[in-house]
């Protein structure tokens, strides 16, 4: 699976687990995950690759509340 295809399933699954997925471009910061209005938000960092976008997103939702499982 190519690191496109990675953000893409990561986002999706973000939205099923009730998050608005907003990219920015950040610097190089990385993905993070907060509350906005009482909703949950991810920010995804454009400045990165997909690689380093996958690996941030995947660590984000990893440490979320609830966690979420390795994909």
């Amino acid at each position: 699976m190519s690191a496109v295809d990675s953000v893409r399933d990561l986002v999706a699954l973000a939205r099923k687990l009730g998050y608005e997925i907003r990219e920015e471009w950040m610097g190089g910061a990385g993905c993070s995950i907060c509350e906005l209005r009482g909703k949950p938000v991810v920010f995804i960092d454009a400045a990165c690759s997909a690689q380093e976008q996958a690996e941030q997103l995947r660590e984000a939702l990893r440490h979320r509340p609830d966690s979420v499982p390795a994909t």
